[in-house]
């Protein structure tokens, strides 16, 4: 497994562009950055150039982090923006690819538990 993690300041887009030498993209949290506005951040994310869609909603002093579990194909591209006032932080990791020993054409990831 390699770390991932990207700050997403707001109405920024992040795009994460295709890259098969990674592996798949696991997302594991989004938490909210520093400062002090009661307003709620909305984390969009776009896959393949289809209509956003909300992550997670976050507010400071209420519910500064959610703990997500997606995964994202190494073969499309995904934009990541964020709606409100502050920033937020993504971390997860990108999932290794190995080959089977069943099948050596098909791919497998790793996983925690591997």
């Amino acid at each position: 497994m390699t770390f991932w993690g990207v700050e997403i300041f707001p109405f920024q887009n992040v795009i994460l562009q295709p890259d098969e030498s990674k592996g798949k993209l696991h997302i594991s949290r989004a938490t909210l950055g520093t400062g002090r506005n009661e307003n709620r951040c909305i984390v969009l994310c776009s896959v393949g150039g289809r209509d956003s869609v909300n992550l997670c909603s976050l507010r400071a002093e209420k519910n500064e982090s959610c703990e997500l579990d997606l995964d994202f194909d190494e073969d499309t591209a995904v934009y990541f923006s964020v709606d409100g006032p502050l920033s937020v932080h993504l971390t997860g990791y990108y999932r290794e690819k190995r080959k089977s020993s069943k099948n050596a054409d098909d791919d497998e990831y790793q996983t925690e538990e591997d």
